[in-house]
């Protein structure tokens, strides 16, 4: 009787393991397929987005996101990102996850986001940037900010 509930209870382990296993590579495989496209994207691309210039930045956005930085309000924190100054050096792009879906207005897309540690004259700021596929590569569709530089 011990010895059945024992190879029950081990079997149930050994199952959870396999099963976490096959998550992990599952995880892994959808993660290296948006980064060896998304990640030369952001290394290429986020010197521009971090030089202030509204005018560097314009290509890189998606419609909706160059709607919403065209308006005052939008060109008043893009500028309020610029308190962080010079950009020193990037951290390597992180993969935080993909989402994909589909609109009457747009059809079919896949949305990526990834962070980065950025570090600048006035200090570090994590960005979290969501990208929009377009075709091969990608546009920014959301970027996110924070440092403690924008505190003083």
């Amino acid at each position: 009787m011990f010895k059945k509930f024992l190879k029950i209870i081990g079997s149930f382990f050994l199952v959870l393991i396999v099963l976490f296993v096959c998550v992990g590579i599952f995880f892994a495989v959808k993660s290296s397929k948006y980064t060896e496209v998304a990640q030369p994207y952001l290394e290429k691309n986020m010197p521009a987005v971090v030089s202030w210039d509204f005018e560097r930045l314009r290509p890189l956005l998606t419609p909706e996101s160059l709607n919403e930085f065209e308006t005052e309000r939008g060109q008043k924190i893009y500028k309020l990102f610029s308190k962080l100054g010079a950009l020193k050096s990037f951290e390597e792009p992180q993969f935080l996850g993909a989402k994909a879906g589909v609109t009457i207005s747009e059809g079919a897309y896949d949305i990526v986001n990834f962070s980065m540690l950025g570090h600048f004259e006035a200090g570090d700021a994590l960005f979290t940037i969501t990208l929009a596929e377009d075709g091969d590569s990608y546009l920014i569709h959301h970027i996110n900010i924070n440092s403690d530089a924008f505190l003083e």
